[in-house]
């Protein structure tokens, strides 16, 4: 089968991070084997720097800094993943979206600013294990 002409572009949310880190996470087996056939398949993933900033913070918190310094060094040199800046109108979005769901206290402003760079990237699918994602509407994989 032919690859496509663009590659498929995914969420990665730290969910789906911390899956990958931590090898007794219940998660880490389908997180591992749905990286390995994304890439495989030519897919990016775009994490936007506040995911990566919860995800390092959680990681030195809990595991290391070390740990965090070695797992910022793996995102940001990789060639399938995107490090995505958030905008200014990201962080308007975000604060909308944010105020917007009162009744779901799980959605926090992390999630509400990446709903917002997803949004503006045009990025429908969430590798995430978080269902936050699909209470705004996104497609959650794997």
């Amino acid at each position: 089968m032919a690859k496509p002409l663009r590659p498929e572009l995914f969420y990665m949310d730290t969910s789906a991070m911390i899956a990958l880190l931590v090898r007794d996470d219940p998660e880490h087996e389908r997180a591992l084997g749905f990286f390995k056939d994304a890439v495989r398949e030519g897919s990016v993933f775009v994490i936007g720097r506040p995911t990566l900033m919860e995800f390092l913070n959680g990681v030195a918190k809990h595991v290391g800094k070390d740990v965090a310094e070695e797992q910022y060094r793996l995102y940001t040199a990789s060639r399938f993943i995107f490090i995505e800046k958030e905008t200014e109108a990201d962080w308007e979005r975000a604060w909308e979206l944010f105020f917007k769901y009162r009744d779901q206290q799980g959605i926090d402003l992390f999630d509400s600013l990446a709903f917002a760079i997803m949004e503006r990237l045009g990025i429908r699918k969430a590798f995430t294990f978080d269902s936050d994602f699909a209470v705004h509407g996104f497609v959650m994989v794997p």
